[in-house]
């Protein structure tokens, strides 16, 4: 059996020369041999690798290591051949141990640098480990920000080598996984919110709405009750990403079911908070706001637990917010909440938002606040709730110039009996 090494290149100053690199040849047996620094054993069983490198040496040295562990090692030798790899099917490798100089530039290092951001861009997920015989602190500095999981420096250390692989494999495995989940509970809340507005005789609806990272704790309810009458709620949960999700659909299917036994806004904030307590931690609560439009008695009843007031806007300019209630849910598990009755009329507007919209932050970090929202309600007074809804979110959106930092969520509901 050959020595534990094979042979490779590298490039200096424009001329190839001999580099040892880590790696073990038997010429007898067809080179599966594996040096006896390193265990053996498939322990890597399966993982499907992706090796670049335009050494061919290179590439047959990191295939006899690979290979005796359970990789399923495929080779290329270019940035072309990478990325043309990547796109046959997504997801196909576990791992990219891609070298960093290629023909166009051998030292530098940018062409890898390119490769790692179209490869990011075909596969967010993947794990790539990068390897050069040519190292300087600003170059692995630019490596690491482009989402490289690690470096390794030619002529590479078998045993560290297998190490950084099952690292970045394992690593890799619970990124996807992660992005599986949250895909399925994007496609669950999904569900739950992005139905339209239903159509209500009498009413127009429409909804708006934006989450700050995917996932996150806005929710609404509309719903038809007998007599004409309309049920309105919107709710938000503190925080945002995947734990304020899951939060949000526990509210909100306890909502939909005291919503649909039609109980009076102050004794459904009462059963809402005795409801959640138990299942919010020290740190988290619910902010709320719940309404019946009532045209035919001509009147909005309504509880306000802790959350930004909705405005009724009247045809005439006139403006009420909706304040009367009490405390947000599920910090007091008996509280009590007061309710407001207003009168409703034909022509009324009643618009509810999550503190996203008036929380909106601009650069010079001023927010948006309840002026700004007034004001963009007013200049939108004359358009359909339909045209209005994503209007206000997008005067949001506009006054945080950087983007809204929060989950944000309108409600627009025109009485049109």
């Amino acid at each position: 059996m050959a020595a534990a090494f094979a042979a490779g290149t590298v490039v200096a100053q424009g001329l190839k020369l001999p580099l040892v690199v880590m790696g073990t040849v038997n010429r007898e047996k067809g080179g599966e041999e594996k040096a006896k620094a390193v265990p053996h054993g498939p322990d890597l069983d399966g993982v499907r690798v992706l090796v670049a490198d335009d050494q061919p040496d290179v590439l047959e040295a990191l295939r006899l290591l690979l290979k005796p562990h359970g990789c399923h090692v495929r080779a290329v030798s270019s940035p072309a051949a990478v990325v043309s790899a990547l796109g046959e099917s997504p997801h196909a490798y576990d791992l990219l141990l891609m070298d960093l100089n290629y023909a166009r530039d051998t030292t530098s290092g940018d062409e890898g640098l390119e490769l790692v951001a179209r490869v990011k861009a075909l596969d967010p997920y993947l794990p790539v480990v990068v390897m050069t015989a040519w190292s300087t602190v600003p170059l692995a500095v630019a490596i690491m920000r482009e989402g490289v999981g690690d470096f390794v420096q030619k002529p590479w250390d078998n045993a560290r080598l297998l190490e950084i692989v099952r690292a970045q494999v394992a690593a890799g495995r619970r990124r996807r996984r992660a992005q599986r989940l949250e895909a399925d509970a994007r496609d669950v809340q999904s569900r739950l919110l992005g139905t339209p507005a239903p159509r209500v005789p009498g009413y127009d609806v429409a909804v708006a709405l934006r989450l700050a990272e995917g996932l996150g704790g806005d929710c609404y309810h509309v719903a038809a009750l007998p007599e004409g009458r309309l049920a309105v709620a919107i709710a938000d949960v503190c925080g945002k990403g995947t734990p304020a999700a899951l939060l949000m659909a526990s509210v909100k299917a306890s909502l939909e079911e005291l919503v649909a036994a039609d109980l009076a806004p102050r004794a459904l904030c009462a059963r809402l908070a005795r409801t959640l307590a138990p299942r919010l931690g020290p740190d988290r609560f619910v902010s709320l706001v719940y309404a019946v439009l009532d045209p035919a008695r001509g009147t909005l009843a309504y509880a306000n637990a802790g959350h930004p007031a909705p405005v009724l806007s009247r045809p005439d300019g006139t403006v009420r917010r909706l304040k009367r209630g009490g405390p947000v849910l599920g910090v007091v598990a008996e509280a009590d909440y007061e309710e407001g009755l207003l009168a409703l009329h034909r022509g009324d507007r009643l618009v509810l938002v999550t503190d996203g919209i008036t929380e909106a932050t601009s650069r010079a970090d001023a927010e948006l606040g309840d002026e700004g929202l007034l004001a963009g309600l007013r200049d939108t007074r004359a358009a359909a709730a339909a045209d209005t809804a994503p209007r206000v979110l997008e005067l949001a959106r506009h006054f945080a110039e950087d983007g809204l930092a929060d989950d944000a969520t309108v409600v627009v509901v025109d009485v049109l009996v």
